[in-house]
């Protein structure tokens, strides 16, 4: 069988996707990927994707942004990654998970108000993600209005070769620029039974340390390990861990443990923030020798929790805990027919979710006083079943999910002078439920041995979070607001689009494929911020007393439903071109979006409009008996929109376009010293192009997009000229 290194799909977007991708997890090997399974998304008909493993250290960010609207809330002195698809930014809206857990940490931070779902792993720990645009299948479907992401973790066998029972994986890689040093090290064991069962365990540690970079103008961004012109100070300085155990006493039964945690400190802001996250899934699978019967039982448990350390200044925040503890459980089971010449299978079962968030504050001078601080739960519970009914050239698809949402808070009373409480006076306590029954269909005809036409018809619903109805991301002695009576967001979501797959076009060895999808969504009750105002009798103010400064006024977010339905439509395309000796790859999305603008996204909150278009294009080539690489890499985004403040005449938000169209320009090598040494070098922006680096969050990156000098993130550069190599050891 032929085979590609992974460098082949590395940022360049060649995505891939399996058959049952959502019903369970698919190993890749860490050196080569199947050219079978390269293939798959090719004659998949669905918006689907999957990221393999990146060998050349480029950062996550990068790596999930040269995929086709897949995007991510960058933010340098976070941390993590905040993952944006279609413009769906958020828990619930994109079900970003590890292994199948979903993650539901919610970052806040006093310098900017970044209020994302953000997740906490080590970039080396990844093997790969997969991504469902539109419509997820199986328990990652619930509550999953936009679509998915769930990145997978290194496995026993990742590390351990041949028949080896031992193996182990080193990666150091270092940059000039802000890129900082990162690395990971990892021993595994594993053992084969003479009955088709298996032991493995897996252990890896790894850490970073990143900091602010300059723009193509030699201007600071985030400044934090930067010497002169520092602009904010902004940086990470993480540790990771994660260990498995995996046990299966014969071929039919397999029990897995996994536990992944993470320890960062990041300076935003000049605030500095201690993040801690633990994620536990235990799993249990049963597959006997029927095609009736392939059951798998997922439990997991995640705490997270954020730390606001002391500083110079007093924010509001010192000495504020939040935390973050999530519950879940899953049970599926796969059922496959054959009635005639025709094929059936059925995908079912449920899942079940509860989340809670919460803060603790205490006072020095007062030990035994918690402040006000909210705290509120969300539970979500849904129930599937999903048929796939195959027999010649067409396919036809068609499920039913009912889910449940159960979600509440609880404000305390306070008779606090400093603080204006929505309701007045505080002493909430609510809970709200809602049920939605979500129905899909999808056709799909194969017209010839390389082309594919598909369509899918799909409604999905998602529950307001508690950071939404609780309005947690408030600090001691201003506004606090509530509101209960906010409805779940639903969408319409439409995709058409067809494949071409064929080998042998030119010569014997040769493939070409192409993926072209068209989609919409129309989101009814989409959730945004808003803002009014409020005297200090507890009366309603306008805007003008509050810029006139005449009386005591003071501003409160609260979180709205749109009253009117919100559109997403756009087109996504990818493919490539692979002749053995060389290879091209090719992303593009364009889109456009009536989403409405957070108030005030340019201080306190975010924007999460993609760019109008977005091109990644990868050309390699293959030296030396294939076991050297070099490639260059085209990004170029298309018209950004900015948030620009407030109209003081209308009270509303305004937004502005930022002129996108720069090339960037990327060169990388990789070469195989042995089956186990590998070397990188990379530039990134060779050019050293000024650039608008889109959805850049919040007060981190202090100059504008072309230069000027700015205060805030959403206006950022992105990184100048960047040089960085490492090398990967596998033994």
């Amino acid at each position: 069988m032929r085979y590609f290194t992974l460098l082949t799909l590395v940022c360049s977007c060649s995505s891939v996707w399996a058959e049952e991708a959502a019903k369970a997890v698919i190993h890749l090997s860490e050196i080569n990927v199947s050219a079978d399974y390269i293939n798959q998304p090719y004659t998949t008909p669905a918006a689907v994707s999957v990221i393999a493993k990146n060998e050349t250290g480029r950062d996550l960010n990068e790596v999930l942004r040269s995929s086709p609207s897949l995007f991510t809330q960058h933010d340098i002195g976070q941390g993590g990654i905040a993952v944006n698809l279609r413009g769906f930014e958020g828990a619930g809206r994109v079900n970003t998970s590890i292994d199948g857990v979903s993650q539901t940490f919610y970052q806040t931070n006093p310098a900017h108000g970044w209020n994302g779902n953000t997740v906490y792993i080590n970039e080396d720990f990844i093997a790969g993600a997969e991504v469902e645009r539109g419509l997820s299948h199986g328990s990652s479907g619930g509550n999953a209005l936009g679509g998915s992401v769930n990145f997978r973790t290194l496995v026993p066998s990742d590390l351990v070769q041949g028949d080896n029972t031992f193996g182990g994986r080193l990666i150091l890689r270092h940059g000039s620029n802000g890129y900082g040093t990162n690395g990971m090290a990892a021993v595994a064991h594993r053992q084969s039974f003479d009955n088709g069962g298996s032991f493995g365990v897996l252990a890896a540690y790894g850490g970073k340390v990143k900091g602010g970079y300059r723009n193509g103008a030699g201007e600071t961004i985030a400044g934090d390990g930067l010497n002169d012109n520092v602009a904010m100070e902004s940086g990470v300085h993480a540790h990771n861990f994660m260990g498995k155990l995996e046990y299966a006493p014969n071929r039919y039964h397999y029990f897995n443990f996994s536990h992944i945690a993470n320890q960062s400190r990041s300076t935003n802001n000049h605030t500095p923030i201690d993040v801690k996250t633990n994620s536990s899934l235990f799993q249990y699978r049963y597959n006997p020798l029927s095609d009736k019967i392939d059951l798998r039982a997922d439990i997991s448990y995640g705490d997270s929790r954020q730390y606001f350390a002391k500083e110079d200044h007093d924010n509001g925040y010192q000495n504020r805990q939040t935390y973050n503890p999530t519950w879940q459980f899953s049970l599926t089971n796969r059922s496959v027919f054959e009635i005639g010449e025709a094929d059936l299978s059925f995908d079912y079962g449920a899942k079940i979710q509860r989340t809670r968030y919460g803060s603790k504050e205490r006072d020095a001078d007062l030990p035994h006083y918690d402040g006000i601080l909210a705290k509120g739960y969300q539970q979500t519970g849904n129930l599937f079943a999903e048929a796939e009914f195959q027999h010649d050239k067409w396919t036809l698809g068609g499920g039913l999910r009912y889910e449940r949402y159960r979600y509440g808070g609880f404000l305390p009373e306070t008779f606090d002078n400093g603080a204006i409480v929505f309701p007045a006076g505080g002493n909430v306590d609510f809970s709200h439920k809602e049920s939605h029954v979500n129905p899909y269909f999808s056709l799909a005809y194969q017209a010839n041995d390389w082309l594919q036409l598909y369509s899918t018809y799909a409604h999905t619903s998602r529950a307001p979070t508690v950071q939404e109805f609780m309005y947690v991301n408030n600090i001691k002695n201003n506004p606090y607001s509530v509101n209960p009576y906010l409805k779940s967001e639903t969408s319409h979501n439409h995709d058409i689009g067809f494949n071409i797959f064929k080998q042998g076009l030119f010569t014997h060895n040769d493939t070409a494929r192409l993926k072209v999808n068209y989609f919409t969504s129309r989101i009814k009750n989409y959730i945004f911020q808003d803002q009014f105002y409020v005297c200090d009798d507890h009366t309603k103010c306008s805007l003008d007393d509050y810029l006139n400064g005449d009386m005591d006024v003071s501003p409160v977010g609260i979180f709205f439903n749109m009253p009117n339905k919100t559109k997403i439509r756009g087109w996504e395309i990818e493919g490539g071109y692979d002749f053995d000796r060389a290879y091209i790859n090719l992303a593009y999305s364009r889109n456009k979006t009536d989403l409405p603008i957070d108030y005030l996204a340019d201080m306190v909150s975010t924007i999460r409009t993609q760019p109008s278009s977005q091109l990644a294009v990868d050309l390699g080539t293959r030296w030396l008996d294939n076991k050297l690489i070099v490639g260059a890499r085209l990004t170029r985004m298309g018209d950004d929109t900015v948030p620009a403040g407030v109209d003081t005449d209308t009270g509303l938000p305004t937004a502005t376009k930022v002129k996108g169209g720069q090339n960037v320009y990327d060169l990388y090598a990789k070469y195989n010293v042995n089956k186990n040494a590998k070397l990188f070098f990379n530039i990134d922006n060779l050019t050293n192009t000024i650039y608008n680096y889109p959805l850049s969050s919040g007060g981190t990156l202090g100059t504008g997009n072309t230069g000027a000098q700015s205060d805030w993130a959403n206006k950022g550069t992105g990184r100048g000229r960047t040089f960085y190599a490492g090398f990967i050891m596998q033994f």
